[in-house]
């Protein structure tokens, strides 16, 4: 996006067309695009995989895998609309990702995260799109319990979940998250767009000295 900014910034500067039209316009052009390589990646990977391929389950899978790129891209336009320069915006990128990675709810428990950071968690790309489909795919599931077994037993998805630390989670609640993150972010776009657009010097008319007009 930081080499598309450079020729909007321009023609916003000329006056061809307004910042907010011109972001709905693209969020809104980019939606079907993200949903269709999405879905393909998805169904690739749900046959490679072996996920569960009941409809419901391969849908529902298809839709949090499209939400989640969603989610994905508009974090990547608001770097782009936020950095002032394309370096600045490649410097900042691996910053975030790498937050995401150590606060995605896993890696540190919330009990260890400082105080001042329990946020993050919250607002992570790569959490919310993990347990939208640990969710999927153990929800409903009964697992084989028969036959000696060591240690204890998990006798269905619900308590897997339990044991992953999300069985409070649900479809409904990965949703709403990843849509309202989608919001901030493009809030936060067209915020960094409008703040960032280039300004240029005016040219006023030059006014004529007296001396000429009377010679």
């Amino acid at each position: 996006f930081p080499k598309e900014k450079a020729i909007v910034s321009n023609e916003l500067a000329a006056k061809m067309y307004g910042t907010l039209p011109y972001f709905i316009g693209k969020a809104i052009s980019e939606i079907p695009l993200t949903a269709v390589f999405n879905s393909i990646f998805g169904v690739l990977v749900s046959v490679m995989t072996g996920l569960n391929s009941s409809w419901i389950k391969l849908k529902r899978f298809l839709g949090l895998n499209s939400l989640h790129g969603l989610t994905g891209q508009s974090a990547g336009l608001m770097i782009g609309a936020v950095a002032p320069t394309q370096d600045a915006a490649l410097a900042i990128f691996p910053a975030i990702m790498v937050l995401n990675i150590i606060f995605d709810g896993k890696n540190i428990s919330e009990e260890s995260t400082p105080r001042l950071l329990r946020w993050l968690p919250k607002v992570g790309l790569i959490r919310w799109g993990f347990e939208g489909f640990c969710v999927n795919e153990f929800e409903g599931l009964v697992f084989e319990t028969k036959g000696p077994r060591r240690g204890p037993v998990v006798k269905n998805g619900a308590e897997a979940l339990d044991r992953f630390g999300l069985g409070n989670n649900s479809l409904g609640t990965v949703v709403k998250a990843q849509t309202l993150l989608v919001s901030a972010c493009w809030f936060l776009s067209y915020l960094g767009l409008t703040l960032t657009r280039q300004k240029f010097q005016r040219m006023e008319q030059p006014t004529t000295p007296e001396s000429y007009v009377s010679s």
